[in-house]
């Protein structure tokens, strides 16, 4: 039987345990007969527990088990599939994966209607090429030509990829136009939320981590620096690690656009992370004893 009246959108989270607890929410406002068991039996589950357990983060849900949900929460066809996406996304093992499983639900006509600049912003990280050709446009000799900004960009883009790149970096207001018709970099500011940016920003930087192992073999050693240390620390030196990391991106910012003669776009980062588990402390061992 049809619900009477809407559960929360779907379309709203991205989280899909979140719009669990929130439509079950929902249901037990309508009526008290809605119970895990009533739940249970009509999805044709085994335990009367089982949404419980999903909720609060005890089981996940196999593909089986989220259509069962679907169904029994009497979602239509494209909220059903917007779910089962979102169930794969939020279970996902690897930033790839999750970041296919976005593609798939932000590809649905609901959810690019109501949320079609939020899946603009996730595109500026997640197309390495966005940020380079946004550094482009200040470049002295940069052309308003997508052919010409393909061709810059290494490894080089099709003049589609560029064409596109320019247009959602004008829908973002990372780009704008003097009053000549020209282009420049501009100010805004992204809002996704914590979630997609974080996915959008793990994504950009797990394709820059493919562009430096490929410019090891295509790019000049007098155009590169690769390099690194491996050595001992404890947590407060890894602290310390990540502030001076900090601190010099932040001066490193400074020489942007700050010197004289031609420029390259160039991506200049460090990584730190640990190589294997820290030892056990042994003021924090317990007596075998006790």
């Amino acid at each position: 039987m049809a619900r009477t009246h809407p559960l929360p959108s779907i379309y709203d989270y991205l989280e899909y345990r979140v719009w669990l607890r929130d439509a079950w929410a929902w249901l037990r406002a309508q009526s008290t007969s809605h119970s895990y068991r009533w739940f249970s039996k009509k999805a044709g589950l085994g335990s009367p527990s089982y949404l419980k357990h999903v909720i609060d983060g005890d089981r996940n849900l196999t593909e089986d088990t989220a259509a069962r949900f679907a169904k029994a929460l009497d979602l239509g066809p494209q909220e059903a599939k917007y779910f089962q996406a979102l169930v794969r996304m939020n279970q996902a093992h690897s930033t790839e994966e999750r970041a296919r499983w976005y593609e798939v639900l932000s590809s649905l006509p609901p959810y690019r209607e109501t949320r079609k600049l939020e899946r603009s912003q996730y595109d500026y990280y997640a197309r390495w090429y966005c940020v380079p050709i946004r550094e482009l446009v200040a470049r002295a000799d940069f052309i308003e030509d997508p052919a010409w900004i393909g061709a810059q960009l290494l490894p080089p883009i099709k003049s589609s990829e560029a064409r596109e790149a320019v247009s959602l970096l004008l829908e973002l207001g990372l780009l704008t136009r003097r009053p000549d018709g020209t282009l420049q970099q501009a100010e805004a500011l992204l809002s996704t939320g914590p979630q997609l940016r974080l996915l959008s920003l793990r994504r950009f930087h797990q394709q820059m981590l493919h562009r430096a192992e490929a410019a090891m073999d295509q790019v000049a050693l007098d155009e590169r620096e690769v390099g690194g240390v491996t050595l001992r620390l404890t947590a407060p030196q890894v602290r310390y690690m990540k502030q001076r990391m900090f601190e010099l991106r932040q001066e490193v910012l400074q020489l942007d656009g700050a010197g004289d003669g031609p420029e390259a776009v160039y991506h200049f980062a460090f990584q730190l992370f640990p190589l294997t588990d820290r030892e056990q402390d042994p003021s924090q061992e317990g007596d075998d004893d006790a």
